[in-house]
């Protein structure tokens, strides 16, 4: 059976014009990569992945299949995964490609997984270790002096207050909804993190610091949210960040990655578990090993 889906890798919309119509078929190992990415794209939508993973997964997979160009899946060998990495070295940062290379073996196990192939052939690959520098996280009174910057702004002063609070990813944030705040115990306000498909099990509840409902309220009435409580852009929340930054006299970037970092980092000085503290910020199990090496160079002198 064949379905029908827009295209995958021009977001650019184009007046006048009808957007270009991609069939999904079934994977075969006849098929090139660049006709399989539509069904690979629909399988990364389904839910078992973040959504910004189905177009940042299938463009990396546009540019692999540009490499083996009409080569059908059943003749791609390991050598060639190999001479496409070596390719990538030559002209992009590490970090880029380690995330192509698990890009690719994302792929192609979900062409094993599809019994397409009768093997895989980067099932031995792996992407190469990034060592990423340490963040340049905040100090005390920094993080007292963004919250003061911000008071002015019930908007900004929300945000700083969450980020800081809660230790939510900019993803998470973005799709909070005002109803996910239960203000019935005024003294232990609480907020619910909601997610959908195979990310339900970064649900979680959260305690809040009392006094932000008087500043969820004054934010709700002055800006009128009444759905998602903060119906912007990821530029946007960078922007106000930068700016409040700015006004507090900070040199230091100030992104919602740095207080979701100085979340962790508060609550080791506060003596939590890191354990305990991954929980609260929704971090996968396969992320804690990492993690326990960046927050305990980071943490070093409070453990």
């Amino acid at each position: 059976m064949t379905t029908e889906q827009s295209t995958l890798f021009d977001k650019r919309s184009l007046k006048g014009q009808k957007p270009q119509i991609y069939s999904i078929t079934p994977p075969t190992a006849d098929m090139t990569v660049h006709a399989t990415l539509p069904a690979y794209h629909a399988y990364l939508s389904s839910g078992a992945y973040s959504k910004y993973t189905p177009d940042d997964f299938t463009a990396d997979l546009k540019r692999f299949g540009q490499f083996t160009a009409m080569k059908p899946l059943k003749d791609i060998q390991t050598v060639d995964i190999q001479q496409w990495i070596g390719q990538l070295k030559q002209t992009m940062p590490p970090k880029s490609v380690s995330r192509k290379v698990s890009a690719v073996g994302n792929y192609f196990r979900w062409l094993d997984a599809e019994k397409v192939l009768e093997r895989n052939p980067a099932k031995n690959i792996r992407a190469p270790k990034v060592n990423a520098p340490l963040p340049d996280i905040l100090f005390e009174n920094e993080c007292e002096r963004l919250l003061a910057a911000a008071s002015n702004d019930p908007r900004t002063y929300l945000l700083v207050l969450l980020l800081l609070e809660t230790g939510l990813k900019k993803a998470e944030l973005l799709e909070l909804e005002v109803a996910n705040f239960d203000f019935s115990n005024r003294y232990q306000p609480e907020l619910w993190v909601k997610h959908e498909g195979k990310q339900v099990f970064k649900d979680r509840k959260l305690k809040l610091p009392m006094q932000i409902a008087d500043v969820f309220n004054d934010y709700v009435q002055q800006y009128k949210a009444t759905g998602l409580l903060f119906p912007y852009t990821p530029r946007l929340i960078e922007q106000l960040l930068t700016e409040t930054a700015k006004r507090a006299g900070i040199q230091k970037k100030v992104t919602p990655s740095i207080l979701r970092d100085m979340f962790v980092v508060r609550g080791v000085k506060q003596g939590l578990k890191l354990d305990e503290l991954f929980e609260k910020i929704g971090l996968a199990k396969s992320g804690y090993d990492d993690a326990r090496k960046k927050y305990g160079r980071l943490t070093r002198g409070a453990l």
